[in-house]
């Protein structure tokens, strides 16, 4: 599904940049795309956070 219409980026490739991302930018910058609109920033946001969760429960799990 697309995420990020102005630039095409799906949510599997935002995903993706997202894990260990510590910004929006950063995860632009890694899909090689700039922000446009702006629409997206929130859910971009969010990826950040959901895969800094699911690293955290991967290292609980892991003790």
């Amino acid at each position: 599904m697309y995420v990020c219409l102005c630039n095409a980026l799906k949510d599997r490739q935002l995903a993706a940049a997202a894990d260990g991302a510590k910004s929006v930018g950063e995860v632009f910058r890694r899909c090689e795309a700039r922000p446009q609109c702006g629409k997206c920033l929130p859910d971009v946001a969010k990826m950040i956070e959901t895969a800094r969760e699911c690293s955290g429960a991967l290292m609980i799990a892991a003790e």
